[in-house]
This record gives structure tokens, sequence and C-alpha cells, in this order.
């Protein structure tokens, strides 16, 4: 009976180890840093999202609300150093290191926002890109600001 049983327990824990295989797991299909129903929150209705990750841990996500006027949400990880507020960004607390926020050009009739900060090796950029139709992120009151939760959310994930 014994040995029945550490046969069983051999089997189990090397299927188990081939299912933790890096070539055995499934490549990721959706963003590592941010899921999609925390941009449409943000966003302030459905998107569509695209991401590029490589095996060190960088990459990009892209969030789009196609609803006129668009929006767009991008997160940025990158082991070097990418753009930031610099002296005209607003200090956040409880988002990484050195995070900061700040409007920047948007195109056309959109008005642009970015999130810049840091997580140990890692460097973020979230930029949001909205026209004039209010999103969840310009809404006042109870909610707190979601670009803020997004921005945490992203630092989160990167601990």
């Amino acid at each position: 009976m014994r040995r029945r049983y550490l046969l069983l327990c051999f089997f189990v824990l090397a299927g188990a180890s081939r299912a933790q295989s890096p070539s055995a797991a499934p490549l990721p299909t959706g963003c590592p840093w941010l899921t999609q129903g925390s941009a449409a929150k943000a966003l302030g209705g459905a998107v569509s999202a695209t991401a590029h990750l490589s095996d060190a841990g960088e990459g990009w996500c892209n969030f789009t609300r196609h609803e006129k006027p668009d929006a767009f949400l991008k997160v940025e990880i990158s082991k070097t150093a990418l753009p930031s507020c610099g002296a005209d960004g607003t200090k956040l607390r409880g988002v990484g290191n050195e995070a900061m926020r700040c409007s920047i050009p948007g195109s056309g009739d959109q008005r642009g926002e970015m999130i810049s900060g840091r997580v140990r090796d890692l460097y973020f950029v979230i930029t949001l890109e909205a026209g004039t139709k209010k999103t969840s992120a310009d809404s006042a009151g109870a909610q707190e600001d979601v670009f803020q939760q997004v921005a945490e959310q992203v630092a989160g994930n990167l601990f």
C-alpha cells in the first residue's frame, strides 16, 4: 500500500512540474499589468486590447474605447528609463517609486494625462487620451480617481 502511495505521489508531482515548466505553459493573451475591465472602467465603456510582451517582463498594452469620442489607455513597462513628467508633474504617493502625474498634449480634440514611475528595476508609464465625453476618470464624488487607481494596480502587479 505504501509503495502505491509513493508511486502515485511521484506521478502527481512529475505531472505538476511538467505543467509548470515554461515550455508547457501557455503564453498570456491579455495584459499582465491591467485587466480589460479596469481599463474599461477608466475609459468609460467597452474596450479592445492589444499587448506585446517580452520574456524579460517588458512590453506594452493598449486599450481602446471605440465609442465616439475615442479614448486610449496605454501601459508601458521597461527596464530602461521611459519618458516621465519631469518638474511639471505632481508627485503621487502609494504608486511605486518616483511616481508623477502630469498633463500631456493630446491629438486633435483629445486631452492627455500621464503617470510615470518605477517599481524595483522596472519603469512604467501609463498614458490616457480621451475626448470631450466624460469618462469614469472625470466623474467626481464618492468614486476615487480611476486613472490613479489604474496606476496603483499596475504598480502593484509589478511587485
